[in-house]
């Protein structure tokens, strides 16, 4: 891949040379003491002794340490055993090992095998692990496309990486023209899978499409299949959809750190709301399916449901994002849910907020762990469930193998405590971008993820806000984030949104965009009781300038609000 940046002095290339040696070092260093923690953790199952350690390394050797990997090894270690529960049903391990491989079949014996492009536009349900198994198995490419994709956005998206397929839920099946053929189309999803409301009924659903898969002995799949890539549209929250190019590695590098410091075990039953078709879904559903865990899966997510899937399957671990869980929350505590004390409740996708991180340890209990990354990046940092307590504005140290520095302006290395732009990289970072007019910023081999912080002695992170969303007011340093942490626990307050806006006076202020609670507290509301608690609370530049009262947030569907939505930002 072609690096962003202008040409580099022979100093910066040495610079760079000497950078990603160390880097490879770490690799090492991290895999040698991380092979005896896997052995010992949950992936590798207990009763099948030697030949459970062989069939772990026959299953890396053959499929790289991929979605097709984890469901083939659980389906031989545990097939019976229930892996996904969701608006479907149920489905085991063996039986999602079977339909996983006849679409491959199926795919391979339609010229959509080795370097083929799938894409799929679905909520959260067994459809995207089977297609990522597939993958595993054939080696097409893996297209995960946004679910808040316009009908224009999506046919553009197809056009644009010359997909042979689509798989799309139903919610989408007008998105596409009924006469579409710049790819193929398959329904994932339906209400009623015999007659899905699409704009062509003669579209095919996914199981018919296993259904009429070639037999084993008819279309054979590769033993050693090429690994295709796993493409993620990635927009972050404004401008032009990006397609990250990332890879499934032989060995990742960063699990086992990720294992010890969330307490991950075999055979849980977990709750996943984050969605699937980000990084941070992908990366703990094919985590969860390592270890033979039982995951539930919504399509839509609701807060009442949520609660009633704990009670209803006895889960005891929870994967979500703030946006998720405050909701949640509020649910747990309006009803009365006998449910199981969870072994971890994992967070990541948006801020959490220190007041949401004390209600929650309220009433989860000391389980509560955050997880910081980029799509581009995958993992960067993550807490454990005793550093959060103690400090709980950090997001951790780093994962093993991945190498992270704070860079200032210039790309010099700041000192502990110093404010700068946050850099990383390792193994599961991107290997590009699907276009060339989307470039990614590096400076020392790492690549920017867009965010100020700075590292502590300790090496712990913490991270301040986007990069461009610091604001000077008064002479004064003014972050958003430090706005919203304020205005987290003011009463009355359901949810709320701080950036910089223009000025005037002093060219640059906070505007705050809120939504009010259903409740007397929020009815009571007013901009000058907004302010009055910033200003008894924060210094004067920080008071918002003007607060908009909003029914809702716009947000996309991992709970990032969308800037380019908001009224009146400049």
């Amino acid at each position: 891949m072609a690096e962003s940046q202008p040409t580099a002095t022979l100093k910066q290339k040495l610079a760079k040379k000497k950078f990603d040696a160390e880097g490879v070092a770490l690799n090492v260093k991290h895999t040698l003491s991380g092979i005896p923690k896997l052995l010992k953790s949950g992936i590798v199952v207990r009763n099948k002794g030697a030949m459970g350690k062989v069939n772990l390394f026959r299953g890396i050797a053959q499929y790289r340490f991929s979605c097709a990997r984890q469901l083939w090894y659980s389906a031989y270690a545990e097939p019976d055993r229930v892996a996904i529960i969701d608006d479907f049903g149920e489905i085991t391990y063996k039986e999602m090992l079977d339909q996983a491989k006849a679409l491959a079949r199926y795919l391979q014996a339609n010229n959509m095998g080795v370097d083929g492009r799938v894409g799929v536009i679905a909520r959260n349900s067994r459809i995207i692990p089977l297609l990522l198994s597939a993958k595993g198995f054939c080696g097409f490419n893996v297209y995960l496309l946004n679910v808040a994709s316009s009908p224009h956005q999506l046919q553009e998206c197809i056009e644009e990486h010359s997909l042979d397929a689509v798989f799309m839920d139903e919610e989408f099946g007008y998105h596409l023209p009924a006469d579409w053929s710049k790819s193929k189309t398959y329904v994932a999803y339906a209400e009623d899978m015999d007659n899905p409301k699409v704009a062509n009924p003669e579209w095919q659903t996914f199981e018919q499409l296993i259904a009429a898969a070639p037999s084993p002995s008819e279309e054979k799949l590769a033993t050693f299949p090429k690994q295709g890539d796993i493409i993620i549209m990635s927009s972050g929250t404004s401008g032009t959809p990006k397609g990250v190019r990332l890879r499934e590695p032989i060995y990742p590098v960063a699990l086992p750190s990720i294992i010890e410091r969330v307490g991950w075990k075999e055979n849980l039953v977990i709750q996943q709301t984050a969605s699937l078709f980000h990084a941070w879904g992908w990366a703990n559903v094919n985590i969860s399916i390592a270890h033979r865990s039982t995951v539930i899966l919504r399509r839509v997510f609701d807060p009442v449901q949520a609660m009633e899937d704990l009670e209803k399957y006895r889960c005891r671990a929870i994967i979500t994002s703030p946006i998720f869980i405050k909701e949640q929350l509020k649910a747990a505590k309006a009803g009365n849910y006998d449910i199981e004390k969870q072994e971890f409740v994992v967070n990541s996708g948006n801020i959490l907020h220190e007041d949401l991180l004390h209600d929650l340890v309220g009433f989860f209990g000391p389980v509560v762990r955050n997880f910081y990354g980029s799509t581009e990046n995958s993992v960067a940092t993550l807490t454990d469930a005793e550093d959060i307590l103690k400090y709980p504005m950090t997001t951790g140290k780093p994962a093993g193998g991945t190498r992270l520095e704070i860079l200032d302006e210039k790309g010099n290395p700041c000192s502990p405590n110093e404010v700068g732009r946050i850099y990383c990289r390792n193994v599961m970072s991107l290997r590009g971008y699907t276009n060339p007019r989307d470039k990614a910023i590096m400076q020392r081999g790492l690549y920017e993820i867009g965010d100020k912080g700075y590292v502590d002695e300790n090496g712990r992170l913490f991270v301040l806000g986007r990069a461009d969303d610091m604001i000077i007011v008064g002479g004064e340093n003014i972050y958003p984030r430090s706005v919203e942490e304020c205005l987290f626990s003011m009463p009355g307050i359901r949810d709320l949104y701080a950036h910089g806006v223009s000025d005037e006076n002093t060219f640059q202020r906070i505007k705050v965009w809120l939504v009010r609670d259903d409740n007397e507290a929020g009815a009571a509301l007013t901009e000058e009781a907004v302010q009055e608690w910033v200003r008894e609370k924060l210094m004067d530049p920080a008071v918002p300038r003007d607060v908009e009262f909003m029914d809702e947030l716009p947000r996309n569907p991992t709970g990032k609000v969308m800037p380019r939505l908001l009224p009146g930002l400049d």
